[in-house]
């Protein structure tokens, strides 16, 4: 008879192997394609039980077979929703049914179809406040790209060559860089607004009088009272455009008197392209014409302040200043709606009476009328100047911190809109629909990612939201364009224009169950409150991170996901390099050659198939919905061969049977209940520790007390100790059931046995008597 010591011995000595040898078995290797070939066809619950064949491999893969028919009972358990700490499957003691529950994704964790996840909403937002943060980066990088080139042109070609400096003239003048007129530009810039035969003297400026004599004339036509509502729409456009042409004109003006080339696009000997005070309007107004004034803009605002209040000699003429007056009510908090008159008498009352009317006033208007030094009839003090530098340096300070609090509550509204109405988006066509809440939702999503509404159409917006972000080949991608493509990514439309669902580096099924097996795992160490906090602090880190993540790299750059992914999969990331875990990520399972089908340890076929990334490490550009993904599909299949090598065992031995389920299952076992409600296990340990089996019918409680006199449920974490606790039941059970003794069989001739074993069993002897 062979003992189960020896039976145990020659399974596990080379497990592969014995796996491989499993895994040839004719009927093993049948029902292991069947399965591989059928699950990918399987779309629902009702279909994975109405499979006989498939129903029953999974069953038998998570040692489930005595269930097989309770298919009502295992419904349940296979629609649980593992997030939910009431579900059914989490309610059960047994692991093996969440371990079942979590192979499969039957819809319960499956990520919902929606516009925009929080985390997407959360992203957009944070991209809208760093793009105003960087458009004054991007603004100062012009500028100065433009100070340090615009004076070395020698002639006006030399500016339309470079296209940097080119759009940046033309920007700021209000000229489309894309549709510009060449011939009507370059005349522009060589014409002298001084010389009457000039370009814009001799061609522009007659047409500016004759569309001025047209807009007279329509308004006298509108103010007739003879005109239908059609004649009237008809006026109103084209008072629009002949009042927008002239605008255009003067815009022309200005920028010709900005540069000093000839009518034949040279310069005079010794005349600069640009005086410094041409370019100084040029980049002010540059800076100036962008839709917010961003710091550059304020601290320019500043420099004028202190370089012109000093000229300023009365106060009509301050608050005849508009730029001044804007910057004194803002350093204030005073609103600029405030009318004139009232500026005016509080900056003409005595602050030197507390009992004067401005103390009746707001706070900003007493504090405005300290800063400034007028008499009551709004003359400067005598012996005073208009600020002394006290009050010029808390109005310039002031005026620095408050700039942009304007804006600031305009984006917190604009935050607020968005979030508010971005949730009742329908489909791709809703979000691109004229309607108020779509127009809103919209224009803030592309202020995100700094594009202009006018920059891109409707219909170019459709090609966008309906491509691939993740397809080299697809639309959005061929724009090369990277502004797009991120927007395409920040919403969760489908080709149809349609919501679907976010694609995320692991399904949502996924990230529950790694992040509850690092809880597990973690808390298993160390039960304190604090370990409780801190485990389930990187278990929320690593949800919300996958929710984002994109590539292999950004994974690889990121400590803490790595560390809780390891960690949940029972690897010590000590002991994984970088180089391997990359290269784990990138395996197409597929390939049998592959990196993670070649290791010998299948927690790395489970991380290869738990994401989503191909080859290149990014998401893969498909999905495709299936109820298990290869990681299910590694763990069930590997599952199975060691049920039928387990079964196999026990067709020699009981014993080893035992033995190898144990120390398959010991790495999991998180509390003695789940050993106690598992009679194979409990079984086990009453052999291990010689617990009478008649303690079996005891109160659980009791059970659960005597068993940890023997042993701490972190031991099992210990390949050492379980090792030791395999060993002390394989010979118990052997003496326990009669088997034959394999140190006293070597003296026996129907049987063989080695040196090393006999040693071996020597040495356990001594350990145990």
């Amino acid at each position: 008879m062979i003992s189960s010591f020896q039976s145990y011995t020659f399974y596990t000595k080379d497990i592969n192997e014995t796996l491989a040898r499993a895994a040839a078995d004719p009927i093993v290797s049948r029902e292991a394609e069947y399965y591989r070939n059928t699950i990918g066809s399987i779309t629902s619950v009702d279909e994975f039980l109405a499979d006989d064949r498939i129903y029953a491999y999974a069953l038998k893969a998570y040692g489930l077979e005595e269930m097989a028919y309770a298919k009502a009972f295992i419904r349940k358990v296979l629609e649980s929703d593992l997030t939910d700490t009431d579900s059914f499957a989490n309610r059960l003691t047994d692991v093996k049914y969440k371990t079942l529950a979590a192979a499969y994704d039957f819809g319960s964790t499956v990520t919902s179809e929606i516009i925009q996840t929080t985390s997407q909403i959360d992203d957009l937002i944070g991209t809208y406040k760093q793009t105003i943060q960087n458009n004054d980066a991007i603004l100062r990088q012009e500028t100065n790209y433009f100070t340090a080139v615009s004076k070395n042109f020698t002639e006006v070609d030399d500016l339309f060559k470079n296209t940097a400096a080119r759009d940046y003239v033309f920007t700021t003048f209000g000229i489309d860089p894309k549709t510009f007129d060449y011939e009507t530009m370059r005349n522009v810039l060589t014409s002298d607004i001084a010389d009457p035969d000039s370009y814009v003297n001799s061609v522009l400026a007659p047409k500016v009088a004759e569309w001025s004599t047209l807009i007279d004339d329509l308004n006298v036509q509108r103010a007739s009272g003879s005109n239908s509502p059609a004649q009237i729409q008809r006026i109103d456009y084209l008072l629009g455009q002949y009042t927008k042409s002239i605008e255009t004109v003067g815009n022309y003006y200005e920028m010709a008197a900005s540069f000093n080339f000839k009518a034949d696009g040279t310069l005079d000997a010794g005349v600069e392209p640009m005086n410094d005070a041409q370019q100084k309007l040029v980049t002010e107004r540059y800076v100036f014409s962008q839709p917010r004034l961003t710091a550059t803009g304020a601290l320019l605002n500043k420099q004028y302040y202190e370089e012109t209040i000093s000229g300023i000699t009365s106060l009509d003429e301050l608050l005849s200043n508009p730029r001044l007056s804007t910057m004194m009510l803002t350093a204030y908090g005073v609103p600029l709606t405030t009318s004139r008159s009232d500026v005016k008498w509080a900056l003409q009352q005595d602050t030197s009476d507390l009992g004067g009317e401005i103390y009746s006033k707001s706070a900003g208007m007493i504090a405005l009328a300290k800063a400034f030094n007028f008499e009551s009839d709004g003359t400067i003090t005598p012996g005073k100047d208009i600020q002394d530098e006290t009050q010029l340096h808390t109005t310039t300070s002031n005026y620095i911190a408050y700039y942009d609090d304007a804006d600031d509550e305009k984006d917190a509204a604009a935050i607020a809109k968005y979030k508010l109405y971005i949730g009742l988006t329908a489909n791709l066509n809703d979000f691109l629909s004229l309607q108020p809440a779509a127009v809103t939702i919209r224009e803030f999503a592309l202020k995100a990612f700094n594009v202009s509404p006018d920059e891109v159409s409707t219909y170019k917006l459709k090609q966008i939201f309906t491509s691939d972000p993740y397809d080299p080949n697809s639309f959005v991608n061929k724009m090369k364009d990277d502004r797009f493509i991120q927007l395409a990514k920040a919403f969760n439309f489908t080709e149809d224009g349609s919501i679907g669902a976010p694609r995320y580096a692991q399904s949502e099924n996924e990230i529950t169950r790694i992040t509850k097996a690092y809880y597990t795992a973690y808390t298993r160490l160390d039960s304190s409150d604090t370990g409780k906090a801190a485990a389930e602090a990187e278990a929320s880190y690593y949800r919300t991170k996958l929710q984002s993540l994109e590539t292999v790299d950004q994974l690889m750059a990121d400590p803490r996901l790595i560390n809780v992914l390891l960690v949940a999969e029972g690897l010590k990331p000590k002991d994984v390099t970088a180089e391997t875990l990359r290269a784990v990520l990138t395996s197409d399972l597929d390939d049998p050659e592959s990196f993670a089908n070649l290791q010998t340890d299948i927690s790395f076929q489970k991380i290869a198939g738990s994401f989503n990334f191909d080859a290149d490490g990014i998401i893969q550009t498909k999905n495709t919905h299936s109820i298990q993904n290869d990681r299910g599909l590694v763990e069930t299949q590997r599952l199975y061969l060691t049920q039928a090598v387990e079964e196999e065992a026990g067709e020699d031995s009981v014993g080893a049977r035992l033995a190898l389920y144990f120390k398959r299952m010991a790495p999991t076992l998180t509390s003695t209940y789940e050993i106690l409600a598992d009679e194979a296990l409990a079984q086990f340990f009453r052999t291990t520790f010689s617990i009478s089996e008649e303690t079996a019918a005891s109160n659980i409680d009791v059970q659960k007390a005597m068993f940890e006199r023997y042993y701490e449920i972190d031991d099992l974490l210990d390949p050492d100790k379980v090792d030791t606790m395999v060993q002390r039941f394989l010979a118990l059970y052997d003496v326990q059931n009669g088997a034959v003794d394999p140190l006293l069989a070597v003296f026996s001739n129907d049987t063989s046995i080695s040196f090393e074993t006999v040693a071996a069993l020597s040495q356990l002897r001594n350990s145990l008597y």
